[in-house]
């Protein structure tokens, strides 16, 4: 008899563990179909519209940390782990972000979409002697997203891209790019009417970064501290920068918050001028989005020169 117990025990058991063993399963197998698709973005701009399109649909990571700078940026291990299973890579592009390859060469099956490649560049000044090209120069200017007009062109594409990923949310992701573009389109009328009432548009900037910027608003870049990032300007074109500050009345230096500050610091304690920040890249407070971080530029810009 008591065996018997023993032997319907055991077989209770083994029956049990079968069934858990296949709800385990099925529950594995439920998460792992119900998993979002994995996207990632080299900088904030990118990310933000590409978050905007995809909404919850999508996982969209960032791999450039908010604050650090792309001239300088090497990715970490922790990153190129966190990163697998990535379907798209989204990049800048013109050897700006260079370094996500680090990322998508160790990630099987995943794609990168270079969006300079939907976009008009603008050539660098190569004239300029200051310039001392990177290695790895393409001879273009990468931020072209700091021109509305261009991440017309960059949400398209990546709406295109997201659609091909994930073809059930189409009209999902159709209607988040409308909003999106609407929403630029009437923050850009807004900008352009500012920047168009303003008598002085001259400006003088930190890095060679604000070319499409000055393009799209109609504005004259007078002076450029560091041509290149990380380049110290020589002290001939230190002098010039001096009398084009002086010439041109500029009031305010703008600096960026990625980099470092000392120098340009310097030489506006020296000129007795102010320093101010524009920012190319965002995703610190007040400046969450893309379009935030423009109305932040935009504001700046028209508050110091009106």
């Amino acid at each position: 008899m008591f065996k018997k117990i023993i032997l319907t025990a055991i077989l209770f058991l083994g029956i049990t563990s079968i069934f858990s063993g296949c709800s385990l399963n099925n529950k594995n197998n439920q998460e792992s179909n119900n998993a979002k698709i994995k996207v990632a973005a080299s900088i904030f701009p990118i990310y933000d519209i590409t978050k905007e399109i995809a909404g919850d649909k999508i996982d969209v990571n960032l791999i450039l940390p908010p604050g650090a700078s792309p001239h300088t940026f090497e990715v970490s291990a922790s990153q190129i782990k966190n990163l697998q299973n990535t379907k798209l890579f989204f990049v800048n592009g013109q050897n700006l972000d260079s370094w996500v390859e680090n990322i998508s060469s160790s990630v099987s099956g995943s794609q990168t979409i270079d969006l300079s490649e939907v976009v008009d560049l603008q050539q660098l000044d190569e004239n300029n002697p200051n310039h001392r090209p990177d290695e790895e120069d393409s001879g273009f200017d990468p931020h072209y997203w700091l021109n509305p007009k261009n991440v017309y062109a960059v949400s398209e594409e990546i709406l295109n891209q997201l659609v091909v990923l994930s073809p059930e949310d189409e009209q999902y992701f159709l209607g988040n790019y409308n909003n999106f573009v609407n929403e630029l389109q009437s923050k850009d009328t807004e900008w352009k009417d500012k920047m168009n009432s303003l008598l002085d548009k001259n400006i003088f900037v930190f890095h060679d970064a604000w070319g499409y910027f000055a393009d799209s608003f109609d504005l004259t870049i007078v002076g450029t501290f560091e041509p290149f990032p990380g380049q110290e300007p020589t002290p001939k074109y230190l002098k010039e920068l001096q009398t084009a500050v002086k010439e041109n009345n500029i009031k305010t230096l703008f600096v960026e918050p990625q980099l470092s500050q000392s120098s340009i610091k310097t030489l506006a304690s020296d000129l007795g001028v102010q320093i101010e920040v524009l920012d190319p890249l965002g995703g610190v407070e007040g400046r969450m989005s893309y379009i935030e971080m423009m109305d932040f530029n935009v504001n700046n810009v028209y508050g110091l020169l009106k």
